[in-house]
């Protein structure tokens, strides 16, 4: 059976910051798709909240520009852009444009599987 999963009309949670962040698709422990909205934060440091990301990511920037930072090393991304993250590298990020930025971050293995086990068993 097919899943399909609007990312705009899909629940999400608020992260710090007035992040938005909602889990889109995910396969078991194997993969995730992830979909966030940022907004400008000037005094923000793009090394603020980063942290350690145990999956390979394919990070796509749906709107806006935003600076990456993987370990240690900057990129200024754009809409359209795609970059490879790879596994357990340190990632910041901090939105340069006016505009949210929307980015799409597929992930395997799935990042949050133990809290989704947890709440699939919470919830049974």
């Amino acid at each position: 059976m097919m899943e399909i999963t609007n990312i705009y009309t899909a629940k999400g949670e608020p992260l710090p910051g007035g992040v938005e962040h909602k889990t889109i698709l995910t396969s078991g422990d194997r993969l995730q798709c992830l979909y966030y909205k940022v907004p400008f934060n000037p005094e923000k440091d793009v090394m603020d909240g980063a942290h350690p990301h145990p999956a390979e990511i394919v990070y796509f920037v749906l709107d806006g520009e935003v600076e990456v930072n993987i370990n240690g090393e900057s990129a200024i991304l754009k809409k359209g852009d795609a970059m490879l993250i790879p596994f357990n590298a340190v990632m910041g990020t901090k939105a340069l444009s006016s505009t949210p930025v929307e980015t799409l971050a597929v992930a395997s293995p799935n990042l949050f599987r133990e809290r989704q086990k947890a709440e699939e068993d919470h919830n049974h």
